[in-house]
């Protein structure tokens, strides 16, 4: 008889705080994202693993390790053990089965493919003394060797950090996450997968359009929820956009393009992966991972656009003169550039202001750059106006029909920004963490609406109608009114019912 399979993880405070994994109970059961770090053998509590390396064919990264550490090159991947998977970087290749020493890590999910599923058995508080950095207020360092754990019955949902930020003297202890034990086998079954999981919605024509997460399978939803259901001929596995147009729409991900024009049979355009794009009337921008970008409209062949190296951080659409790319050299800077929907392209000068940001976005009427706590309208000559400030830094937004939108924690009216978006206090139950939606007037800035959805990174789209829909645990329409959760759409029962009644057109 085989022992238990148990798993010792340390949760990061922020993926608790950040509602990324529920706060850890003893006895409840949860699944999320997993990270295996390397440690030295002289780590405290480190584990050895066996376990196959799936390894990436993501070039490494010239990574930082640390204050007067010379940076290393940093290879990622994926391995496999018995019961988990995890997310994998390291100072040296590696693949196959290996035999690696460190500790398993629940963090945020956006980079992190591992996941573990097990019943909590135990829950300690894990506590790290901090010393302040020498010439500085509140940046701090971890002291080795002061680690401390306390065993609770639950995780807070949000940690005691008030050493840090009240302590006068030169070191403090404060909170830094969860250590929890899992047990892997005592767990109930999975539930069967529905029959799709919203992945990228779009409207366009009447319709409104929903890809799924990892099929390659798409569906129509007219104003009447009559549901037609599209099979691409593409993997299985694979995250893809989708971009509606009048009579059907662009599908695009890791395996190609697809067209569907309502009611006919999906057709391949090409097969090479696409990270992003936009449409314009009938014209799709395709942005492609090697930096090739092209054109596409209902008849003819592909249009290719000279786009200069980098990576693509954000498409926007302007109405008048065609779609507007903002890129990111390798030395982290970034210009704009402009692409006519017959290909012509303009590339702008480097933006100033520009080299420090994380992320950037582009949405408004006029076109605007939004960076940091900024907004800036895109000259003709694809030079920046005048920066406007924002009441506060912009967490996720995009372009939406005549809005901007965005998602940040709800506030609480402390900091600078006070109550805003929201017009003044607000009561709301934070057993869940949600994040608040909001939409913004796209000419004057201002909040036209905030509604409390369980994503950070929503698919957003407009309809014919001004409906406001996304994908946020599921399809939603959003509100009018403020403060109230979205209205779901419930695109399962809908292709359910129509497979059944055999009123799907076979593809």
């Amino acid at each position: 008889m085989t022992g238990r399979r148990t798993l010792s993880v340390q949760i990061e405070a922020v993926a608790i705080e950040d509602g990324e994994i529920p706060p850890p109970r003893v006895g409840s059961v949860i699944a999320f994202p997993l990270r295996f770090v390397e440690r030295p053998p002289a780590g405290d509590g480190a584990v050895t693993v066996r376990a196959l390396l799936e390894a990436s064919t993501r070039p490494p990264v010239w990574q930082y390790t640390g204050e007067a550490i010379p940076r290393q090159w940093e290879w990622s991947g994926l391995l496999r053990g018995d019961g988990w998977t995890a997310s994998w970087r390291g100072f040296r290749p590696l693949t196959g089965r290996v035999e690696l020493l460190g500790h398993f890590h629940g963090v945020l999910g956006y980079d992190t493919e591992g996941r573990v599923r097990g019943r909590v058995t135990r829950v300690r508080i894990v506590s790290e003394r901090f010393r302040r950095r020498p010439g500085t207020v509140g940046s701090w360092n971890v002291v080795g060797g002061h680690r401390q754990l306390r065993d609770v019955d639950a995780a807070p949902r949000f940690f005691d950090r008030g050493g840090l930020f009240e302590q006068d003297g030169d070191e403090a202890d404060s909170d830094v996450g969860v250590l929890i034990d899992l047990d892997l086998d005592d767990v109930p079954d999975l539930p069967a997968r529905p029959s799709l999981v919203a992945g990228d919605i779009s409207a366009a024509g009447g319709l409104l359009w929903v890809v799924d997460s990892s099929l390659p399978l798409a569906v129509s939803i007219g104003a009447d929820r009559v549901v037609h259901e599209y099979v691409l001929p593409g993997a299985i596995g694979v995250s893809r956009r989708i971009w509606a147009i009048p009579g059907g729409c662009w599908v695009a991900g890791g395996d190609g393009l697809f067209r569907i024009d309502a009611g006919e049979t999906p057709c391949r355009v090409d097969d090479i992966p696409v990270l992003t794009g936009a449409v314009l009337g009938e014209i799709l921008l395709a942005c492609r991972a090697e930096g090739r970008w092209t054109l596409h409209g209902p008849d003819g062949p592909p249009v290719e656009v000279s786009a200069p190296d980098g990576y693509v951080a954000a498409v926007g659409v302007d109405d008048e003169d065609g779609f507007v790319v903002a890129v990111r050299a390798d030395d982290s800077t970034f210009r704009l550039v402009r692409v006519h929907p017959d290909g012509e392209s303009t590339v702008g000068p480097i933006l100033p202001h520009t080299r420090r940001q994380y992320r950037l976005f582009l949405g408004g009427t006029p076109l605007r750059l939004f960076l940091g706590e900024h907004a800036a309208p895109v000259q003709e000559d694809l030079t920046l106006g005048d920066l406007r400030p924002l009441p506060k830094r912009l967490m996720s937004a995009g372009q939406v029909g005549p809005y901007v939108w965005f998602t940040d924690h709800p506030p609480d009216g402390t900091g600078r920004s006070g109550w805003w978006p929201l017009p003044g206090p607000v009561g709301y139950d934070r057993t869940r963490q949600f994040w608040l939606f909001t939409l913004l007037d796209g000419r004057t800035l201002e909040p036209v609406t905030s509604t409390p959805i369980f994503a950070t990174h929503p698919r957003v789209t407009i309809d014919d109608y001004g409906t406001v829909w996304v994908v946020a645990d599921g399809v939603g329409s959003i509100p009018e009114i403020s403060m109230r959760w979205p209205s779901e759409l419930d695109v399962v029962a809908l292709l359910d019912a129509s497979r059944s009644s055999n009123t799907t057109r076979p593809n």
